[in-house]
């Protein structure tokens, strides 16, 4: 949604809309940081908000599982190295539907590191007017780390192997990661303990700008987080 926003700004007024979950402050504080948002119960007063407001176009992120709004352009998103995990749906697997739904979408966004050239046949064979696009994660505040150093890593994510393949890439050196659940709400023993295991092993403290945003701001100290942008390697599709 970020880096969509990012093209579209230029030309439109934009916000982004999101429906109101508890447990996704971390998403609506990073949405926040990055541009407009409207996020209520219901996307619907979002969207007439939005509308009333006077916005161009509204971003939705997490919404094609809501069949009664109609897109302009629908948008599903996987990572290219895991595709279809297991292949079943939530919450016993990653799939929020059946992978024969893209008949109906517009366009797919592979991100990640990898291409999966039968994975994207199967895509163009049940939809063979789909757009494919590729997004790359590309950090921006890599000259606040020195890579010499030995990182203890933690996240909280859908996908927590992304991101430690994105510090790999860039050269960390990571002696321990702890996986936590997907939107996981950090409380101070969580942190106590991190700090605790990186100051015993002499370890410097990383983790996603996501996660940072999760954890209350006096108990940051010594935490460093990477800030990533997604790269889609050909945007025309948006910008026009």
């Amino acid at each position: 949604c970020i880096a969509i926003n990012n093209i579209l700004k230029r030309s439109f007024k934009t916000v982004f809309i999101k429906k109101l979950y508890s447990e996704q402050i971390d998403e609506q504080r990073l949405l926040k940081s990055k541009g407009k948002l409207i996020c209520k119960n219901s996307r619907f007063d979002a969207l007439t908000q939005a509308e009333k407001t006077g916005y161009d176009v509204a971003i939705m992120d997490d919404g094609l599982q809501q069949k009664n709004i109609k897109y302009s352009i629908s948008i599903a998103c996987f990572n290219s190295s895991e595709t279809l995990g297991n292949r079943f749906l939530i919450p016993a697997g990653p799939l929020r539907e059946r992978l024969n739904a893209l008949k109906n979408y517009n366009a797919v966004i592979l991100n990640g590191e990898k291409r999966d050239i039968n994975f994207e046949n199967k895509i163009k064979r049940i939809n063979n007017k789909i757009k494919l696009f590729y997004g790359k994660y590309e950090p921006t505040n890599l000259n606040k780390f020195n890579r010499k150093k030995n990182y203890l890593v933690f996240s909280g994510l859908g996908n927590p192997e992304e991101f430690e393949r994105t510090l790999k890439k860039y050269k960390f050196n990571i002696k321990k990661n702890i996986v936590f659940p997907d939107h996981y709400n950090y409380k101070k023993r969580d942190i106590d303990k991190i700090k605790k295991m990186a100051n015993k092993k002499k370890l410097n403290i990383i983790t996603t700008e996501k996660d940072y945003l999760r954890i209350k701001k006096n108990l940051r100290k010594d935490i460093l987080f990477l800030k990533v942008n997604l790269k889609l390697k050909d945007n025309k599709y948006f910008s026009n």
